[in-house]
Parts: structure tokens; sequence; C-alpha cells
């Protein structure tokens, strides 16, 4: 049944991934694909590898001519199946990304769309009450914070001169609300690397930040830990 999946996932792939951005850092070598089309890789890689190729475009794609130059039967997958198989794997990437939207209005900061949960004074909130409580406006700042899996990601936007902005991200660990230190985080925009840091205080801020889509990736020496998918306009 896992190998159906993985066909069913590469065949809507294409469908939503226009939406998701590209992500960068280390890619499988050829003898990684090798092994994991023929199960010999540990169970713990193969998780790995499940999660780069439904994250990463170029992965996909050379997973897919692989497969196809291997001859493997491709078959006509029920409709029911594939519609249930798109969602599980939308949702399984809005569980991987946060995605902020904000518009700029002189000092004002608006929030036109995020997965993630608005910090409102000491009270964390899901965006869906916020606009239900018909608030959207912000002064001059706004801290945003999504869970992904073990840790909890803080991204702190502040306008400074109706131009350019700020950007704080803050790592911690979800249970013990103790911060990770020796994070990398990488903001990137057209897919182009900006700035990296790494930072042992668990904290990193990039200054003076012109307007525009963002991507924020966060990880450790070993892992990616989580990606910010930032757009802030006027």
């Amino acid at each position: 049944m896992s190998e159906d999946l993985e066909k069913i996932i590469r065949r809507v792939y294409r469908e939503w991934k226009a939406a998701q951005p590209e992500t960068g850092g280390l890619h499988p070598d050829e003898e990684t694909f090798v092994s994991f089309l023929e199960k010999r890789l540990s169970a713990e890689e193969n998780e790995r590898m499940k999660n780069h190729i439904t994250t990463c475009q170029r992965c996909a794609d050379i997973l897919s001519l692989q497969i196809r130059s291997k001859g493997l039967e491709e078959k006509e997958v029920p409709a029911q199946l594939l519609e249930k198989t798109k969602k599980m794997v939308s949702e399984m990437l809005t569980s991987y990304i946060l995605e902020i939207i904000l518009k700029l209005k002189e000092k004002t900061l608006e929030i036109i769309n995020t997965t993630g949960d608005v910090l409102l004074g000491q009270e964390l909130v899901p965006a869906a009450v916020l606009r239900s409580r018909q608030i959207k406006d912000f002064k001059d700042t706004v801290n945003i914070l999504k869970d992904f899996k073990d840790i909890l990601v803080e991204v702190k936007i502040e306008s400074k001169d109706g131009n350019t902005f700020n950007l704080t991200v803050i790592v911690k660990e979800k249970v013990t609300q103790n911060i990770i230190k020796d994070m990398r985080v990488t903001l990137l925009k057209d897919n182009l690397e900006l700035e990296s840091y790494l930072s042992e205080s668990g904290k990193v801020t990039f200054e003076h930040v012109l307007l525009g889509k963002y991507t924020l990736e966060i990880s450790t020496a070993k892992d990616k830990l989580a990606t910010v998918i930032l757009d802030i306009k006027i």
C-alpha cells in the first residue's frame, strides 16, 4: 500500500506544487535514490527520503525519471483515491510550512493570511479567531507562532520605515519551551540565498529587509526543522 501511495503522490504532485516553495539544502545522491527504490534504506532514512521528495521539486522529478527508466508499471488511479491522497499531501505540507501574508500600511501591519497563531498581548490566538473578532491590524509589530512536530517557531515582523522590516526567528522545544541552540536560519528570495546565520542563542534577526516574498529555512546540522513563507506587500 505504501508503494501505491508513493505513486499516487507523484501523480498529484504537480497539481499543487506550483503554489509551494522550492526547498534548498542538501539533496540525496544517486546511490540514495537507488537504495530508496530498491528498499535498502533503514526505516529512518526511508522516512526522511519520503519527506524530502514531497517538498522538493528537483528530487521528485529525478525520482520520477528513475522510476520510468526502470520500466515500473504506472496504473490508473481511481478518482476517489486520487482526491483523498491529494488532501493528505496538502495537509502534510500545511503542517510542514508556516505561511505569513501581510500588508504594510504606513507603520501598520495588516494580516492578510497565515497558517500560524498570532500572539495578541499574552494570548495566543488562531488567525481564524482573529478574523471572527475583526482584528487584523497591528501597530508596528506582529508575532506569529506555529508548532512543527517537536518544536515551536516564533516569527516576529517589525515595520521600520514603511519600506523595510526587521525579521526575528526564535525556535523552542514544544514541551519544555527551552530555546534550541546551534540552529541555522537562512533567508531566501526567488530561491537565492540572501543571508544565513548559525545562532548559538536560538534567536536570529534579519535587519532592514525590503518588502517582498521570502522563504525562511530553519535547520540544525542534521535536519531541516521548518520552512516559513513570508510575503509582505504594500
